[in-house]
């Protein structure tokens, strides 16, 4: 038995290594004093990290990809949470088909619903702006992880905080924000800082449904490695994985997202 658990904790640290691997290659070809990412880094130089900081192209594509995102994200909550709500309080086939509808984004692949939703906009013509044709593509995309942590949520939550509410006088709407939702607020947390993440980081969508004032971050960075592959590269990775891990643990110690697991 002792034999099988260092086997495995052996194997886990192995496991560990191979995922983390990649971002450490990325974070010292960072400082690297050279013009090409190479590895490992020659010298050591923080000028990747200032030019980062001054590059106004990739700031605005930042703040354009932060735009999108939010706007998405909230999209996303709102509806992932009505749809999660209707599977906890429905049964029987309909919530089987539903179910696979909505949850559907996840195993589709990311360049046929671009494909699908690009047609799909093109029967409406100028109706809708390109800003709101990303953000509706994207909260598509991003419902199924917030069905996902809420649903986690629902699961163990006992329906009996709903009914003595409204047997105590509250209406059905003040029973949902004041009993129901503060129930789930991990799950909506969860699926809504998941969902962040994937809109920031999506970069297919863009492709086909950009134009010159919608460049996101991610397409910005697309554009700049075909382009010239610096080490400026490594650096705005690096600045945005430190971001990513701050934000993780943040809301790890104020939500507390292992739960849901």
């Amino acid at each position: 038995m002792n034999i099988t658990k260092l086997l495995g904790r052996i194997f886990r640290v192995m496991v560990y290594i191979f995922l983390l691997c990649p971002l450490v290659t990325v974070i010292c070809t960072a400082f690297s004093d050279t013009n090409r990412v190479v590895f490992p880094p020659k010298g050591f130089t923080l000028e990747w990290f200032r030019q980062a900081a001054q590059s106004t192209e990739f700031i605005h594509s930042f703040f354009i990809s932060i735009q999108i995102a939010a706007v998405s994200v909230i999209i996303a909550c709102v509806l992932g949470t009505m749809v999660s709500l209707y599977f906890w309080k429905t049964e029987g086939r309909a919530k089987a088909i539903f179910e696979m509808i909505f949850l559907s984004p996840i195993v589709v692949p990311t360049i046929i619903s671009a494909v699908a939703f690009l047609q799909y906009y093109y029967l409406f013509g100028n109706v809708l702006t390109t800003f709101w044709k990303l953000c509706l593509t994207y909260a598509a995309i991003e419902m199924p992880y917030v069905i996902r942590t809420v649903t986690a949520c629902l699961v163990g939550l006992d329906a009996g905080f709903e009914e003595a509410s409204l047997v105590l006088g509250a209406s059905p709407v003040k029973t949902l924000f004041k009993v129901t939702l503060p129930c789930i607020k991990t799950g909506i947390v969860g699926g809504a800082v998941f969902s962040f993440f994937v809109a920031f980081d999506e970069a297919v969508i863009i492709m086909f449904m950009r134009d010159a004032r919608y460049v996101t971050f991610p397409m910005r960075l697309y554009t700049y490695i075909t382009e010239s592959f610096t080490p400026l590269i490594s650096a705005i990775a690096t600045i945005f994985i430190i971001f990513a891990v701050i934000i993780i643990m943040i809301v790890e110690k104020t939500i507390g997202l292992s739960k849901l697991y």
